[in-house]
């Protein structure tokens, strides 16, 4: 019978829009092999150019150190240095290429703003701060950023992009006590009603903090 995560209204949705689309040609599937054909897309990732925007964006590990206080008094200063491994993480420009560079940026505020209410009755206006394009700080960036002068001959638009981090642990498993405590990326360049549905895909995970227990 197989496994029964599936639910029926997956099956449902499989059958309907994709084997019986007008487009799908359900004899190619005669001899698919899942193993296969997952072997052909590990292949083809592993030869993706270095320089393509979607291939450089790789998960790298590393080692890193922290400093642990101690109640001794050194000359080289108070602490004992402990190294950490399992550190795993996207660089932060890598990612914003990426993110550029997917169709999801097209809803992207480039260029910031100040959002003003004037009251029906009073006639008084009201500054509005609802989106962090639309904060002085962000418009204040902005016009820093377009009074540089340009030496690079690149005749893009220069934009300001907005990096929001958050992080909190999170359980891998409704059962045991499997965990992660990863890195999230958001963009304050979307509207904060597209960041918070949790379908729009706007959450970039771009590290994974190891979990590390110290005994004395």
């Amino acid at each position: 019978m197989g496994s029964t995560l599936k639910s029926n209204s997956e099956v449902t949705r499989l059958v309907h829009d994709v084997l019986q689309a007008p487009d799908f040609n359900l004899p190619d599937l005669s001899r698919f092999d899942a193993s296969r054909e997952a072997a052909r897309f590990n292949i083809a990732e592993k030869s993706i150019p270095p320089e393509d925007v979607f291939g450089i964006d790789r998960w790298k590990h590393t080692i890193i150190e922290i400093s642990i206080p101690t109640r001794e008094k050194k000359k080289e200063g108070n602490g004992l240095t402990f190294s950490v491994d399992g550190l795993r993480y996207r660089p932060i420009l890598d990612v914003v290429r990426a993110v550029f560079a997917e169709a999801s940026s097209k809803t992207f505020h480039l260029t910031p703003f100040k959002r003003l209410w004037r009251s029906p009755v009073t006639g008084r206006e009201q500054r509005v701060y609802d989106e962090l394009y639309a904060s002085d700080v962000w418009n204040q960036a902005h016009n820093e950023i377009m009074k540089q002068r340009r030496d690079d001959g690149c005749k893009l638009e220069r934009v300001v992009a907005g990096l929001m981090f958050w992080s909190d642990s999170t359980r891998l498993a409704q059962f045991g006590h499997a965990s992660a405590w990863p890195i999230y990326l958001f963009f304050g360049n979307l509207s904060k009603y597209a960041r918070s549905n949790p379908e729009s895909g706007c959450c970039h995970p771009i590290a994974f903090i190891p979990s590390v227990g110290f005994f004395f």
